[in-house]
């Protein structure tokens, strides 16, 4: 069965917050700007990882693709080498809102849940050894 080839992998957004979106990844969590127009922002981080936001209700997209991310059903999750201190930091930032404390799970991980401003969970963890 042939495979489509694929170099990058990134979530695209539907939210009519690019700005606060893009200024939420950008100071809290270090992404650089690699394209920013009153339409979409992408973004990339020095690790690699990117993300991008486009508007809702573009006459320039199909149909399916206006309707702006509703709340649900998405987690994005980072790894951290120690979740509690950047609790410690989160918790500092005026604006970010903590959903979940930092909890120590018995399935090995100690995180903590933001929530950005597209409403999109952002699930910070630190993977304990087994």
């Amino acid at each position: 069965m042939p495979t489509i080839d694929v170099t990058v992998q990134y979530p695209v957004v539907i939210t009519p917050n690019l700005e606060e979106c893009r200024d939420f990844y950008v100071e809290h969590f270090g992404f650089d700007v690699v394209f920013d127009a009153d339409w979409y922002v992408q973004l990339k981080h020095a690790n690699g990882i990117e993300l991008g936001f486009m508007k809702p209700n573009l006459s320039t997209q199909p149909a399916f693709l206006h309707d702006a991310y509703g709340g649900e059903g998405i987690i994005v999750t980072y790894d951290v080498a120690d979740a509690g201190r950047e609790y410690g930091k989160a918790q500092k930032i005026e604006g970010v809102e903590i959903v979940y404390p930092y909890t120590e799970e018995e399935w090995g991980q100690k995180h903590f849940i933001l929530k950005d401003p597209a409403g999109i969970f952002v699930d910070i963890v630190q993977q304990l050894p087994h």
